[in-house]
């Protein structure tokens, strides 16, 4: 894949975690780095150089903060300042505009092991969902759902799986929160974003919603994660879990 961007979703206010901060949740700290921190690392042992972070929540705190990777980056920022009304389908639609490439798609509130980016950006399938082992039956985690031909039709996050839908697809894993999309697959993507926000009712709603859509009529495949070492930070308890795994007593 030519050129890959990194477009980073960081708008959010993370009300689930405001007991542990109340600066954007990307500059939680883990082994005295930052999330974000963490990131910028891995994209460039992996050698991506094109960045764009989507803020809202403090954003002036946040982009201050970046500007320490302008040097070695080329960094950009697109704004969700309605982040409160605006789910993060709009910091999606946003964070597109910036993007003319092949892409990775990452939510900001996660920390990974390099190698887990690094062998996904090397597998030769441009469009693809990274997932990592969990049980369908987690009711908190995003579960991806394959086709007989291997392909993702849907994912499922905090809620159930239906009989239905369990009869229908396959579970494949969760949805760690890292995408690949190629330069075809973004303007469709885009397209979707506008279409699915035009009626107002999705307004509020997270890219997962849109991505259910997109789905339908993209093929998009899996990429097994090659270590377990990764958290998605919802809350407290993912935070403490996270410092235990990346090196914190």
């Amino acid at each position: 894949m030519s050129g890959l961007t990194a477009l980073i979703l960081a708008a959010g206010y993370g009300s689930r975690i405001a007991d542990v901060t109340t600066n954007p949740k990307s500059l939680l700290t883990i082994n005295d780095k930052t999330l974000m921190d963490w990131h910028f690392e891995s994209l460039a042992a992996v050698g991506i150089k094109d960045v764009v972070v989507v803020t809202g929540y403090k954003r002036e705190v946040l982009e201050d903060y970046l500007q320490k990777f302008k040097n070695n980056f080329n960094l950009d920022f697109a704004v969700n300042d309605d982040y409160k009304i605006k789910g993060n389908t709009y910091s999606l639609f946003f964070g597109l505009e910036k993007v003319e490439t092949d892409f990775l798609l990452f939510d900001a509130d996660l920390i990974y092991e390099t190698q887990i980016l690094r062998s996904f950006v090397e597998d030769k399938n441009p469009n693809q969902i990274l997932v990592g082992e969990s049980s369908i039956d987690d009711i908190e985690c995003a579960k991806t759902m394959i086709d007989q031909d291997g392909f993702v039709r849907m994912t499922i996050d905090k809620r159930a799986v239906s009989p239905e839908e369990r009869e229908k697809y396959s579970f494949a894993g969760e949805a760690i929160g890292i995408l690949k999309f190629s330069k075809e697959y973004r303007d469709d993507m885009f397209n979707e974003c506008k279409k699915f926000l035009a009626d107002e009712k999705n307004v509020s709603k997270n890219w997962e919603h849109v991505m259910n859509e997109f789905l339908h009529s993209h093929d998009m495949g899996i990429h097994q994660s090659v270590s377990n070492k990764w958290v998605e930070i919802d809350n407290r308890e993912d935070y403490e879990r996270a410092k235990k795994l990346f090196g914190e007593a």
